[in-house]
């Protein structure tokens, strides 16, 4: 079997089409978010010290880490959501062609019935495919922001320590 992506975009009809343009722009805010939060990790990682002063400009690197995350989520949260639904929309569109193949006066071909079926399990499985690694991406985005809230913190008691 020849992987040909021409024939499975065909196969799968438009909504397969707004699904791959809906991954695009998802996994390009997934990876804007993880290259932002390495980033502000690495930025953290070479703090060893802080002053009793510099711990007001923690807590709004603090502030500013989890409204990053926050605004983010949001409009991912909502793009992984609609992943899913709009292979549900492609998978309802295959069944009515293929119930309109069925109910047709034409010649009542496997070659009808099958692409109605396909165009069904295409769109159903690129919504999965879209939305489940967006998922764990969205979920390991989530342990970063974590662990640098973390270290901030530390990094605010050591300093409240030295007073």
């Amino acid at each position: 079997m020849i992987f040909d992506p021409g024939k499975i975009l065909q196969e799968g009809g438009p909504v397969l089409v707004a699904n791959l343009v809906l991954a695009a722009v998802l996994y390009a805010r997934c990876c804007g978010l993880l290259l932002e939060l390495r980033r502000a990790r690495g930025t953290l990682a070479l703090i060893r010290e802080v002053s009793p002063r510099q711990v007001a400009t923690l807590r709004r690197w603090q502030e500013e880490l989890q409204d990053l995350f926050r605004r983010q989520r949001i409009l991912i949260g909502a793009m992984i959501a609609a992943a899913p639904l709009l292979g549900l929309l492609g998978t309802v569109a295959g069944m009515i062609r293929t119930f309109e193949h069925l109910a047709g006066r034409s010649a009542r071909s496997v070659e009808g019935l099958a692409s109605g079926i396909s165009e069904a399990l295409l769109n159903t499985e690129a919504g999965l495919a879209v939305a489940i690694p967006a998922v764990l991406l969205l979920y390991y985005a989530h342990r970063l922001v974590q662990k640098g809230l973390r270290d901030l913190v530390l990094l605010e008691a050591r300093a409240r320590e030295e007073t």
